[in-house]
C-alpha cells in the first residue's frame, strides 16, 4: 500500500495500559499507518535522515506566504492532479501538510491513486517543530 509506514515504536506496549486502552491505541496506530499520518517530529527526522525529501504544502498561496516549512513546494490541492508532472519521481519521499489536515488527506489519496509510493501526511503546518518561514 502507498504510504504505509510503521511508526517508530509502533506495537510497543506500555505496562500501565489497560486492555481497552491497548485496543484503542492499536486501532489508532493502524489507521495512521494506512493513511500515512506522521507527527511533525517524525517528518523532521525523515527529512534530516534522507536526501531529496519533498515537503509539499497543499494550501493556497496566501496561507503558504503567511508561513511554510522552509524549502516546501506549493501545489494547492485543487491543482495537484494537473501538476503531477512537477513531482516526477513516484518513489521520492513526499511529506504533505495543509492547515487542518483535510486537504493533505485529499492530496495523500490523489498521490497514492497515481502511483506515488512514499507519501506521508504531517497534516498541519503548525505540526512542524521548527520555525515556519514567511514570504
Amino acid at each position: 500500500m502507498a504510504g504505509c509506514r510503521a511508526r517508530p515504536g509502533a506495537g510497543a506496549q506500555s505496562p500501565a495500559v489497560t486492555s481497552t486502552e491497548e485496543e484503542q491505541v492499536s486501532a489508532t496506530e493502524e489507521e495512521n499507518i494506512v493513511t500515512g499520518i506522521i507527527t511533525g517530529v517524525m517528518a523532521q527526522e525523515i527529512r534530516e535522515s534522507n536526501s531529496g525529501v519533498i515537503m509539499l504544502d497543499v494550501r493556497n498561496p496566501d496561507e503558504y506566504n503567511s508561513g511554510h516549512v522552509e524549502g516546501a513546494i506549493l501545489i494547492p490541492v485543487g491543482e495537484l492532479e494537473s501538476r503531477l508532472s512537477e513531482l516526477p519521481d513516484k518513489d521520492a519521499i513526499i511529506i504533505l501538510y495543509c492547515r487542518s489536515g483535510m486537504r493533505s488527506a485529499s492530496a495523500f489519496i490523489i498521490l497514492a491513486n497515481n502511483g506515488y509510493t512514499n507519501v506521508y501526511d504531517m497534516q498541519r503546518a503548525s505540526n512542524w517543530p521548527g520555525d515556519l518561514v514567511e514570504e
